[in-house]
């Protein structure tokens, strides 16, 4: 089931063991723990950031693919909110993104959820028709 998880590599494994055994401490903390914990985190950061070309302030880790999901949605709903109020997804997104554009149509936002065909493809010509002014999010999974 590699949509929710996936095993872990032995290369990896074996880098993480120490932060599992004997550096687990709170990365927010300022005991001696927990500043060496900060820093791995914050170098994992800036070689994530060099590989996507990006300052690492833009790197942001979560704890998995439903609290990014939900996360996301919601940060660009309320940045954006004074320019639109419409978000675009499909009928056949992940519960994370059904559940959290359901949360917001109950806090005033729109949401055109649009229909896939048989391989789960959606009609290009709908998603245009559905952008409207207001529009300040399309959520769509391709995989």
């Amino acid at each position: 089931d590699y949509a929710a998880t996936t095993y872990v590599k032995p290369e990896v494994l074996e880098e993480m063991m120490p932060y599992f055994t004997e550096k687990y401490g709170n990365p927010s903390s300022f005991y001696g723990i927990s500043r060496e914990t900060k820093m791995a985190i914050d170098k994992a950061r800036s070689r994530v950031a060099k590989a996507l070309t990006c300052d690492p302030n833009e790197v942001y880790f979560t704890g998995g693919g439903s609290e990014a999901d939900n996360w996301a949605i919601k940060g660009i709903a309320s940045a954006h909110r004074k320019k639109g109020n419409h978000i675009i997804t499909t009928k056949v997104e992940h519960h994370a993104v059904l559940h959290t554009c359901e949360y917001l149509e109950k806090n005033g936002f729109e949401v055109t959820y649009l229909n896939v065909d048989e391989e789960g493809f959606i009609n290009l010509q709908e998603l245009e028709n559905a952008i409207t002014d207001k529009t300040i999010l399309v959520s769509i999974m391709f995989a």
